[in-house]
């Protein structure tokens, strides 16, 4: 068992420290005074230590007892913030959904709210997620990128990983690029957690060694600088559409096949426990319909 004080006590300390004396914490937890003096004694029995210097009716902390103040405060603060939110949490039902970063910024959720307009009984929760950890139990439904399923998993591919290079037209007009001999000439901007990168597709390019780079964490931190005319960017044609339709980036010229590696695809997983339920089917049907259309 944990080696903890009891509640009452931690509580009538709490309020004596920062309430400055024995009469004042009594009123605010509506008990005695001596009731209060009590919990201290515990406490301070329990902790074999004394926790306030007593000057007549003056309660000073002891450095121990500033220490301990400081330690406990936090986690009180904690408990009240979880009991307020245990108490007041909502009875609506929940779906739990998770998708990588950039797939969730920049596709999911510009379309997820015709499907929470449509499903309004149902509460949203997204989370960041590159694949999905069975031990994650509250997650009803997974998007995953990767190269291939889990072998046990029930899982469908809905999207591919449509590899295309993105530039702000404004660059492409500066440095008309027509294939990858012409990269040379402009920064390659690498999305560090990208399972395709320039430097793959590059590798024989006499050039590479050369060639200048911007690298980032995130996609929609490479479609970014490349708005911005930072470089030519490397990314999923779908989670790049929204940029490519308003026309703040385009597509100079395609990547030839024999040199793109082994891409990743987007999946569609679904927890065994979770695959039955009625607010999963829902999305689920949802997520092909929306993917039918931009396909």
């Amino acid at each position: 068992m944990r080696n903890l004080p009891s509640f009452k006590a931690l509580s009538a300390f709490e309020a004596v420290a920062r309430l400055g004396g024995v009469r004042t914490a009594a009123n605010e937890l509506s008990v005695t005074q001596s009731a209060v003096s009590h919990q201290l004694a515990n406490l301070e029995s329990h902790l074999r230590t004394p926790l306030f210097h007593r000057q007549g009716k003056r309660l000073i902390l002891t450095d121990t007892g500033r220490d301990f103040l400081n330690r406990i405060s936090p986690a009180l603060d904690h408990l009240e913030e979880a009991t307020f939110e245990a108490a007041n949490y909502s009875r609506v039902e929940t779906l739990t959904v998770s998708a990588p970063p950039s797939f969730l910024a920049m596709w999911l959720l510009p379309r997820i709210g015709k499907f929470s307009a449509v499903h309004d009984s149902l509460d949203l929760r997204l989370l960041e997620r590159m694949t999905f950890t069975p031990e994650e139990e509250s997650i009803d439904c997974a998007i995953e990128y990767r190269l291939a399923p889990e072998s046990k998993s029930n899982a469908v591919q809905i999207l591919s990983d449509e590899v295309v290079p993105l530039a702000a037209p404004d660059l492409a007009t500066r440095y008309p690029m027509n294939n990858l001999g012409d990269l040379k000439r402009v920064t390659l901007i690498e999305t560090e957690r990208r399972l395709i990168s320039w430097r793959a597709i590059l590798r024989e390019s006499p050039s590479l060694d050369a060639q200048r780079f911007l690298s980032v964490s995130y996609s929609l931190h490479a479609f970014e600088a490349a708005r911005l005319g930072m470089g030519v960017a490397l990314g999923n044609r779908y989670n790049a559409q929204r940029f490519i339709d308003e026309g703040s980036l385009m597509i100079p010229f395609d990547i030839p096949d024999q040199l793109k590696p082994r891409t990743p695809k987007y999946f569609l997983t679904l927890p065994e426990k979770k695959e039955g339920l009625e607010k999963v089917i829902q999305f689920c049907q949802w997520l092909q319909a929306e993917i039918i259309n931009v396909a």
